[in-house]
């Protein structure tokens, strides 16, 4: 893939150049959701069937699209909380996601293991196993992001990978750290050498220049959580939003669209909706400089958030006002998805050379 020039959102030019391909007015997505839901009463109609609810679509808004981050967290008397943590979110089982799945209209899903387990996959892989099975009524709409410790076996490693794990995540925030630091360089060589694993991050953004060196040395992608973290005011010329784009121009990381509630320090007023204003100007620079090295994820249950959790409906909306046209919407939920964390590709979304993805698992 040719290079160009590493042109950052602090320099002038960067807002003079012309917008990514793919731009076509941005249809809302309420009415999306109406469309497909009256396309689908319609059908049920034809078929002599009850109506049912409205505005919970049958059928994919985007065939194809994906949530890459949700956790998913069963209720405690049948997978129990790691222990010496207190860190105990409210139960939020598969079920209950697998419905707001079908109020988004989404086809495809990733899991990512919570600190909350430690270690222990058990509720992860139980999770992958009931929401696998997508409105198609065939598998493979769901996959797994582990979190392993240095112990780990190759044969552990294997049947992670069999179970539909496709990476590994590195939770660096405190205080659900899980590893150190000098045990990362070591844990990234052996998961992608043994599965071919990447590694998903989660730290504090604004100290990404601390570790640019290490990130570039580790096998394989990484893929940064939440925008890239940044729990705390960050201007264009701060150095670990600039160390976030020399990654991303190496080809070495990919970005979560995900988790704006737990880094913003937007507070809405009472009754009013949050906007994330520090998060979308970081967002916008990113669909800017990069839309191919993006995937979107709701953040699912939202344990975290700073203030009332949002509606996850509003912000899948969200990403249309960042992206701005259908086309990027499209390529971010859709085309992105089966290559930081790979998933079978769908017919509709099938993914171009020039996402830059390599070997997706077909499983």
């Amino acid at each position: 893939m040719a290079k160009h020039p590493l042109i950052l959102p602090s320099d002038p030019y960067f807002h003079d150049l012309p917008p990514p391909p793919g731009a076509e007015p941005r249809p809302d997505l309420r009415a999306m959701l109406e469309d497909a839901a009256g396309m689908a009463a319609e059908e049920r109609k034809r078929r002599g069937e009850d109506e049912g609810e409205a505005l919970v679509p049958e059928r994919a808004l985007l065939p194809g699209a994906c949530d890459a981050h949700v956790h998913v967290f069963a209720e405690p008397e049948r997978f129990a909380y790691a222990e010496g943590t207190s860190y105990r979110p409210d139960p939020a089982p598969a079920e209950a996601y697998a419905a707001l799945n079908r109020r988004l209209g989404l086809d495809r899903v990733v899991v990512v293991q919570s600190s909350a387990y430690g270690f222990d996959h058990s509720c992860l892989l139980d999770a992958i196993r009931r929401l696998d099975i997508g409105a198609d009524g065939k598998p493979g709409h769901a996959r797994g992001v582990a979190a392993v410790p240095p112990s780990v076996t190759a044969d552990e490693l294997r049947q992670l990978n069999a179970a539909g794990c496709v990476a590994t995540r590195f939770q660096m925030r405190d205080p659900w750290r899980l590893i150190a630091w000098d045990e990362t360089d070591r844990l990234a060589s052996r998961v992608h050498d043994t599965v071919g694993w990447d590694v998903e991050l989660q730290m504090d953004g604004r100290f990404l220049q601390e570790v640019e060196q290490r990130l570039m040395s580790w096998s394989g992608r990484v893929i940064v959580d939440h925008v890239g973290c940044f729990l705390g005011p960050v201007g264009d010329r701060e150095p670990g939003l600039r160390a976030l784009l020399r990654l991303i121009d190496a080809d070495k990381v990919w970005v979560k669209l995900s988790g704006p509630e737990e880094s913003s320090n937007d507070r809405p007023r009472h009754g009013q909706t949050p906007r994330y204003r520090d998060v979308e100007a970081i967002a916008r620079q990113l669909i800017r400089f990069a839309p191919e090295r993006l995937v979107w994820g709701s953040n699912w249950p939202h344990p975290n958030a700073r203030a009332a959790p949002p509606d996850d409906l509003w912000l899948l909306d969200l990403l249309g006002e960042w992206t701005e046209d259908e086309g990027l919407r499209r390529r971010i939920l859709v085309d992105n998805a089966a290559g930081p964390v790979p998933l079978p590709a769908t017919a509709a979304g099938a993914v171009s050379d020039a996402a830059g993805t390599r070997g997706s698992l077909n499983r």
